[in-house]
């Protein structure tokens, strides 16, 4: 039997750069664009993971897997057409290595993207549910929802189902623990570094508030297939870690629509820039740092309750929130809300009836802009026309939107019209 589960992208409404401090909290919202995953036992020779991206050339990964004692084995069998995919071979590592299987069997492996991960092309007609991207992984412009999380949650929580020895219930929030905490170890690993982990923990509970774990936790485990690896990871993914998760939603009657500005940031330089002022500039960077958690804070709080006699508080405080990470940006000599995103913002905020604010999300730059808005016909509709005609059209608005459930099971029948490549049984 074939096994399918998804998990969303994200988006941080607030609390960039907070989240990298565990004293701090954010605001992160799941998406309904998911990564899907599909999955089969396969006839091939024991031990033979093979992995498909359909919509992208050359996406294809073939792996051996074999039991050894300080871990699975995992090495790619590799040809002229051959890439790398450090997310995908790193999960297989480490779901392998927590379960210590005596046997390894074969399967396959499909992975569908939703379209809105990627700024697509304009030529595609007729656009279908899984575009054809018919560019290598690598070439693909990503949208910046969190494909590496929602990728490595979803083929980690599909792989715990297939190969666990045990019956493996993702509705067990305990096996959800899991799954969250496995992630994140591979992600981390995958990235070269321990992130501040919101992304995977959206994609694994959803929509949430969400304070991040100790660094510790992850930074103390040894090297894949090095002595005692599989034995500490399986101690440090059954412990309680010291996170906060805050299950929360958008309000009735409101939604988060994303907007692609298909340019792009480098999200890890600016978050090193940011860190290196915040260090040498400790008190000034840390009463910048507390009046944002302030003002976040007091989002949530409207957000948790909002009527409409609440939409014009909203507003205050979304432009508060700017107001203070635009003086973040400048003290820091980062361009977390650039001016071409002020214009558009304001331009949006001040035009768009219905459009309660707007903020460039994570960790800022030039790649996305996201906006709380009055969920209706008419107001999703002036937001699209108004994108479409600002500065040449270089905004795209995205289809996704909030969505509160986390990684989940799918029915496999949904995926059947999307090619053989899903080898489906």
């Amino acid at each position: 039997m074939s096994i399918a589960v998804s998990a969303p992208g994200k988006v941080l409404l607030a609390g960039g750069y907070l989240v990298l401090d565990k004293n701090y909290s954010g605001l992160v919202f799941g998406l309904t664009a998911r990564i899907h995953t599909i999955s089969t036992i396969s006839a091939s020779e024991a031990g033979t993971i093979v992995v498909r991206s359909p919509q992208f050339s050359n996406a294809t990964w073939t792996y051996t897997a074999s039991p050894s004692k300080n871990g699975a084995s995992v090495e790619q069998v590799t040809d002229k057409d051959s890439s790398d995919n450090t997310f995908i071979e790193t999960a297989i590592r480490y779901v392998l290595s927590y379960l210590s299987l005596s046997k390894i069997p074969s399967s396959e492996i499909a992975i569908l993207a939703d379209n809105d991960y990627y700024s697509q092309p304009a030529s595609t007609t007729p656009p279908q549910r899984f575009n054809n991207l018919n560019v290598p992984l690598s070439a693909a412009h990503k949208t910046g929802l969190g494909s590496s999380a929602a990728l490595v949650t979803s083929l980690t929580a599909c792989l715990l189902q297939m190969y666990s020895p045990t019956p493996f219930q993702l509705s067990v929030s305990s096996n959800l623990t899991k799954i969250h905490n496995l992630s994140q170890a591979a992600h981390c690993a995958a990235q070269g570094k321990v992130g501040s982990g919101f992304d995977v923990a959206a994609a694994v509970f959803g929509s949430c508030v969400y304070r991040r774990f100790s660094p510790s936790i992850l930074q103390s485990l040894p090297e894949a297939n090095t002595v005692g690896f599989s034995q500490e990871l399986r101690e440090a993914v059954d412990r309680n870690w010291d996170m906060g998760i805050e299950k929360t939603e958008i309000p009735k009657g409101m939604r988060v629509i994303m907007g692609d500005v298909d340019c792009g940031s480098s999200t890890p330089g600016m978050v090193k820039k940011v860190l290196t002022w915040r260090e040498s500039e400790k008190e000034a960077a840390g009463e910048q740092w507390d009046e944002l958690e302030r003002v976040n804070r007091k989002l949530i709080s409207l957000l948790a309750q909002l009527s409409e006699g609440s939409h014009d508080s909203v507003r205050r405080q979304i432009l508060d929130i700017r107001k203070n990470l635009r003086a973040m940006g400048g003290a820091a000599d980062v361009p977390i809300e650039p001016e071409e995103q002020t214009k558009l913002l304001d331009a949006v905020s001040t035009d768009v009836p219905g459009v309660l604010g707007g903020v460039v999300p994570g960790a800022g730059g030039y790649d996305a802009v996201a906006f709380i808005i009055k969920d209706d016909e008419e107001t999703v509709t002036a937001l699209k026309e108004f994108l479409a005609k600002w500065d040449h059209g270089k905004v795209k608005a995205l289809e996704t939107r909030e969505e509160q459930e986390g990684v989940r099971v799918e029915q496999v029948k949904q995926y059947e019209g999307f090619g053989s490549y899903l080898k489906l049984t």
